[in-house]
């Protein structure tokens, strides 16, 4: 299995640098001594808006607003991978606003966190494949928040060499492949203990199932080869990338959501 994390590496591939800024101070005629001051380098402050009133569900998503267009050749060193920022399509926000759906009638906040925090946690992001490290990255993101569980959806690869959200191109196909595989994991939200997890599906996750409907281990859609960018630069305002993207996740996170947010007295009531 492709390492969990992998993908949420890529999610977040600009990683700015922090500025440092120098100041020296210059000598004049006057001045008995003449020595160049350089200030130290601040550490970045991350700002944490807290909402006030209860919170029983907190939202992780790591969807990360980035497309990846693949193009395999016939042994994997062929392969090549372009990156494409797709912040317009606000694809965090929608992972939110479905578990919200998922969950009506309860609090649901989004746990905020920045591409430093992903990048810089103890636990370097790209060394995430268990869910231990995941944990811990959730556990250190929702400090002071207090919800009852946490719903972490990250990126996810299936059976194939496709990863997270994108489209991809074989060198032998006769079409084109919109594929956008999340992960879903529950936790307690005072013990972090996993409660619940699986991938976000659009049909019920059998093996005939897979076979017939989810070639690539989750949702996808094949696409013309036209539909292909030659040009990565024009995938952000490709409206039918967009939209077939937006379609899976929503259809994927509203068929495995609510069953996973169920409570067990719930799921005993059915």
């Amino acid at each position: 299995m492709i390492p969990v994390i992998a993908a949420i590496f890529l999610v977040y591939f600009t990683v700015p640098s922090f500025a440092q800024a120098q100041s020296a101070q210059a000598a004049t005629p006057q001045s008995s001594t003449t020595a160049a001051r350089k200030s130290q380098p601040k550490a970045r402050t991350v700002a944490r808006s807290f909402e006030s009133g209860p919170c029983q569900i907190g939202v992780i998503p790591i969807a990360g607003n980035l497309f990846l267009v693949e193009k395999f050749g016939p042994f994997t060193f062929t392969d090549t991978y372009d990156r494409v920022a797709v912040d317009g399509w606000a694809l965090d926000d929608l992972v939110v606003s479905r578990v919200r759906a998922a969950a009506p009638g309860m609090s649901v906040r989004r746990i905020p966190f920045t591409k430093e925090e992903l990048a810089n946690h103890p636990k370097p992001a790209w060394h995430f494949g268990r869910d231990t490290n995941i944990r811990e990255f959730a556990q250190y993101v929702a400090r002071g928040m207090n919800c009852e569980r946490y719903v972490l959806v990250h990126r996810h690869g299936g059976n194939q060499r496709e990863f997270g959200i994108g489209i991809s191109k074989h060198y032998l196909g006769r079409h084109a492949n919109l594929f956008a595989m999340m992960y879903i994991r529950v936790y307690d939200g005072r013990t972090f203990e996993l409660i619940k997890e699986a991938p976000a599906m659009m049909t019920e996750n059998t093996y005939l199932e897979r076979v017939l409907h989810n070639p690539l281990g989750g949702p996808s859609r094949e696409l013309d080869l036209a539909m292909f960018p030659e040009r990565p630069a024009d995938v952000a305002a490709n409206p039918v990338l967009r939209d077939g993207v937006r379609a899976m996740l929503t259809a994927s996170l509203d068929k495995t959501l609510p069953g996973m947010l169920r409570r067990p007295a719930q799921e005993a009531a059915r």
